[in-house]
């Protein structure tokens, strides 16, 4: 019985590869995979990390296509392990697991900034809700943080003794340029979920949060909100 030949897996991993994103990127031909890789980047078919080594194993792929031959098989086998890899990402690719499978069902509470702060102190005690969406006629606003919080308690304990704010929209005051959310859709996969969490704002600092609405919109309803404490789940199923 003949023994496949690594090389022979990794070439048809990779096709396989090259060949999605030509389809979801709707690429002419002339399009390298170097271009394809950027803009699926930047569209979240692929993380940064998946990217980078899509760069190195096109580098291997043009060694083993333009690479010696004997009896019809590449003399370069790349290592078990690189098969494996490239393997694992063709998998997440072509059946990527989405985010809202792989994370715990969430009661997402939304505040409106006249509402009592009270409100969400309540839910802090009762739960383990750490991000409160801000909807305002209909549309997402901001995000009420615990971190936003726990600064307005600090400040405004400090200048008389007593909580003096009432309102929502007093204690986002206090919110830190990264108490801001990012929106994506519910069939964000869970690789691109976690790649929008670690990718910062052009003007600094990571997403303290990540809302998914129906289509990522922000005067959409939330359907669950994503914060640190998803994180390992999402790098488990990348």
């Amino acid at each position: 019985m003949t023994t496949p030949h690594r090389a022979t897996a990794f070439l048809s991993a990779f096709n396989e590869i090259e060949a999605f994103l030509r389809d979801e990127l709707n690429a002419k031909k002339s399009d390298g995979f170097s271009w394809m890789l950027r803009h699926a980047e930047r569209k979240h078919l692929v993380t940064g990390d998946q990217a980078a080594d899509l760069k190195e194993f096109a580098d291997l792929r043009n060694a083993i296509s333009h690479g010696a031959y004997r009896d019809f098989a590449p003399i370069a086998e790349p290592l078990q392990e690189t098969v494996d890899e490239i393997e694992h990402i063709r998998d997440l690719l072509l059946h990527p697991p989405l985010a809202m499978e792989v994370l715990q069902a969430q009661e997402v509470i939304t505040v409106h900034p006249d509402d009592d702060v009270r409100e969400a102190l309540s839910w802090v005690r009762r739960t383990t809700i750490s991000q409160f969406p801000v909807y305002d006629g209909g549309q997402c606003t901001g995000i009420l943080t615990t971190n936003t919080i726990a600064r307005w308690v600090s400040a405004d304990l400090d200048d008389n003794d007593h909580l003096d704010a009432r309102t929502v929209r007093e204690v986002l005051e206090y919110a830190e340029n990264s108490d801001r959310a990012v929106f994506l859709p519910r069939d964000i996969t869970a690789a691109a979920a976690l790649d929008a969490m670690m990718t910062p704002f052009p003007e600094g600092g990571l997403p303290r949060a990540a809302v998914i609405t129906e289509h990522g919109k922000v005067t959409q309803k939330p359907l669950r909100v994503i914060g640190g404490s998803d994180i390992k789940a999402l790098l488990d199923a990348s």
